[in-house]
């Protein structure tokens, strides 16, 4: 375990960052965490293998810990997840995957549909290794497989989904959203996204078009943080409306201010903190805290 001080690192929010940068972050190549932590290895419920860090808070096996579901063609080490990781690792334990195919895990990604036993794995892993209370966190494609899991009973303490889609809309309605479309549905698009970047998708033809998020936020009774900004390129801010009305436990909606954006975009400083403390608050309470609140 790597036990050195952690050291100021400067958030990633929305600096500029060119191709060759992108792609080195993509590929796991630039990024990783400065906080303690060590590698492991999880097996999902259907024997995908997947890749972890384990970064303990300071409650140790005793204290709270997340599970934390990265994006879309991202992985635990690119320096936005890192960053997070690190900065909720201050005040609990965290369990940061690479999800199905992608990073150095196993398996083909599913767009969060599968990705619910990765969830699941990562909340199972951290019962094992003490934890009494466990939240799952995710964003974008990781909030898909938070609803995912939390529906299908995964037990989750709480959840939190960051820039989530409400509903699979086909065609895509958004530009960012059209250009990934065009990526799924081109096999030589789809070989090109393995080769450079490793990340390994399923073909739509073998997806199993699973439910919604919205409708998945109806079977969650856990409570639920669902965080959305109001500049969004991918997913309008309805969509986060829609999934927090739809939760069967408690819900709470934070409407993020434009500069936000999406999803990794987010995370800065002030995020980071709020989060942190919005969780150890649900734990407290068992309801996570309005915007005001953790603001203050």
């Amino acid at each position: 375990m790597n036990r050195d001080a952690h050291p100021a690192r400067p958030a990633p929010g929305r600096r500029p960052r060119g191709p060759v940068r992108r792609f080195l972050e993509a590929r796991g190549h630039v990024g990783g965490h400065l906080a303690p932590h060590v590698e492991t290895r999880l097996v999902t419920e259907d024997g995908t293998r997947l890749a972890a860090t384990y970064l303990p808070g300071p409650g140790g096996a005793h204290g709270p810990a997340v599970v934390l579901a990265h994006g879309f063609a991202a992985n635990r080490r690119k320096p936005a997840y890192a960053y997070l990781a690190d900065g909720l690792a201050q005040r609990m334990s965290v369990l940061s995957l690479d999800l199905r195919g992608h990073g150095r895990s196993g398996g083909v990604s599913t767009l969060g549909d599968r990705e619910a036993l990765d969830v699941a794995a990562g909340c199972a892993w951290l019962r094992a290794y003490g934890h009494p209370w466990v939240a799952a966190v995710g964003l974008s494609m990781g909030a898909t497989s938070v609803l995912h899991a939390g529906a299908r009973g995964t037990p989750a303490d709480a959840l939190v989904v960051v820039s989530a889609t409400a509903r699979f809309r086909m065609p895509a309605e958004t530009a960012p959203m059209q250009r990934l479309a065009s990526v799924w549905h081109t096999p030589w698009k789809r070989h090109g996204l393995r080769a450079l970047l490793r990340v390994r998708i399923v073909p739509p033809a073998a997806w199993e078009s699973p439910g919604h998020p919205e409708e998945l936020a109806a079977a969650v009774a856990a409570p639920l943080l669902v965080v959305h900004g109001v500049d969004d390129a991918y997913f309008p801010v309805e969509d986060a409306e829609a999934i927090a009305a739809r939760a069967a436990g408690p819900a709470t909606l934070w409407i993020e201010p434009a500069g936000f954006g999406h999803a990794e975009d987010g995370i800065t400083p002030v995020f980071v903190d709020a989060l942190a403390g919005a969780l150890l608050e649900v734990r407290a309470t068992g309801r996570f805290p309005d915007q005001r609140e953790a603001a203050s």
